[in-house]
């Protein structure tokens, strides 16, 4: 029987898209926060995650993750790293409450448990995985495999609730929207809302702004975009708008001001 050979510490991966900061920011900040779900994880780094560290990383996943259970799990955790003093042990309601944030994103409990959860087990299924064929579109949407998916699909989440805000808020402001030269094609406009229903996956139904999003698809399906928003569109805007926690903006929608500088035809 060969001998056990030693396993090198781990580093915490950081990783970086210059094209997508909200991105960038997310998927680092859950690569930290994973770590925080038991002493053993943290016994085998490199480095332990400062108080400070910690502490952005769930102010990161709360700013830009745009499920409400995950954001509350990452305030939870917030609250319990902040009886953590520097320089003292972990103390167990922060390895509780990061199990409780992890198990919102569909991370599963390790099968050797969180206590004995080293870390090396889910780097080797990520490496195990890395070449194996893509997941049918359906599997994809569901609960992530590994952290690495999660932290991948919580970037797609992202992604397409920021899409969508931007064209609703455009859609929502017909004031704005006459003062623009040019206009996003139909099929533009969909694309967004597209993308924000399927990211979700099973999920969708559960989320509030499921029934706007349709409504507001089917309306813009029958509409070739023009100088002139027909008031429905505007209205299921604004709704999908609000079940999205966006507020109307000072004046309301319609004021001169308004909250964005018009439509755009800008993919990215």
């Amino acid at each position: 029987m060969k001998p056990t050979q030693p396993r090198e510490p781990r580093t915490i991966g950081r990783r970086s898209d210059p094209d997508d900061k909200e991105g960038e920011a997310l998927n680092n900040a859950f690569d930290l926060l994973r770590e925080m779900t038991s002493a053993r994880r943290l016994s085998t780094l490199v480095r332990r995650p400062t108080r400070a560290e910690v502490l952005q990383a769930a102010d990161d996943h709360i700013a830009y993750f745009p499920l409400e259970e995950p954001r509350e799990r990452a305030h939870e955790l917030r609250e319990a790293v902040l009886t953590w003093r520097e320089g003292e042990e972990v103390p167990q309601a922060v390895y509780e409450a990061a199990r409780r944030f992890c198990l919102s994103l569909g991370i599963r409990v390790p099968a050797c448990g969180w206590e004995n959860d080293d870390g090396y087990q889910v780097r080797a299924i990520e490496r195990d995985t890395g070449e194996a064929e893509p997941p049918p579109a359906a599997e994809a949407a569901a609960a992530p495999r590994s952290y690495g998916d999660a932290s991948k699909k919580a970037a797609r989440l992202v992604q397409a609730v920021a899409g969508a805000v931007n064209i609703a808020g455009a859609l929502a402001s017909p004031r704005l929207w006459a003062k623009a030269t040019s206009w996003p094609s139909r099929e533009h406009l969909i694309e967004h809302v597209d993308q924000l229903l399927s990211a979700f996956g099973t999920e969708l139904d559960q989320q509030k702004f499921a029934a706007p999003a349709r409504r507001l698809r089917a309306l813009l399906s029958a509409w070739e975009p023009g100088p002139e928003i027909p008031k429905g569109i505007s209205a299921a805007a604004r709704e999908l708008l609000a079940a999205l926690g966006i507020q109307e903006p000072p004046g309301g929608w319609d004021a001169p001001e308004g909250p964005l500088e018009g439509p755009s035809n800008d993919n990215a």
